[in-house]
Parts: C-alpha cells; structure tokens; sequence
C-alpha cells in the first residue's frame, strides 16, 4: 500500500472517529458548537459545551494499542498547540461564550474486533499547560 493510500486510509478513520465522539458526548448532553475549528497555531478537532463548560476536545483514533492508548499521542507539544486554539477560539466568542469554564478534553475511539471503545477524559490537561 503506498503513501497516499495510507493518509486517506487514516483521514478516514480519523473523521469516523470524529463522528463516533460528536454522538457520544451528545449523547452525555453536550453541544457541539464546531468541528475542526482552525486558526494558525493548530487545530481543535471538538468544540462543544454543557451548561457550564466550553469543551475543547482532541480525538484520537486507533485500531491497535502497541504503542499506547490513543489519548497517550497527545504530547506536551500538541497540548500546547491545543490550549492556544482554544485561546483563540475563546477570544474570537467572548461575548456569546464568556460564562462559560473552558476545559481542555480527550476522547478516545479504539476500533476493536470486538466493537468500537470510546473513553472521555474531562480536563485531560490544563489549559495553563
């Protein structure tokens, strides 16, 4: 399989798994206000909120764990690219998002044989990261 088979292979699983945690923490009760919202730093695959929380969520998505649960690819350098979109994405809606907490989340999507495993980890990190 080459390359570029390989990155659409993965886009896709990816995307899937985007849409796997969007039903899921809608499911919990959340909203999601965006996807894959981008600004030049980066990007924050989830944007959602409950009442009191402004959600700003990474998904990984993996079908084998050889290397670690998905939530452990989110280095020290990806959360810091994650809080400053999430800087950003909060400045650009101050005035309709304000009381709201911001909080930075994991969710998990592991495709098994056995079904699919979603985990979500509120404030996985912190925004002060």
């Amino acid at each position: 399989m080459d390359t570029k088979e390989q990155d659409r292979i993965r886009k896709k699983r990816g995307q899937k798994g985007e849409d796997i945690a969007c039903a899921y923490l809608e499911k919990k009760g959340y909203t999601i206000l965006e996807r894959n919202f981008r600004c030049k730093i980066g990007e924050v695959d989830i944007v959602a909120c409950d009442a009191q929380t402004l959600a700003f969520a990474e998904v990984k998505a993996r079908t084998r764990t050889d290397y670690g649960m998905p939530r452990d690819a989110v280095d020290r350098r990806k959360q810091w690219k994650l809080v400053r979109c999430a800087q950003v994405y909060c400045k650009m809606h101050k005035s309709r998002l304000g009381h709201l907490s911001p909080r930075m989340d994991i969710v998990e999507v592991l495709y098994t044989e056995s079904g699919t495993y979603v985990r979500h980890t509120p404030n996985a990190f912190s925004l002060g990261s």
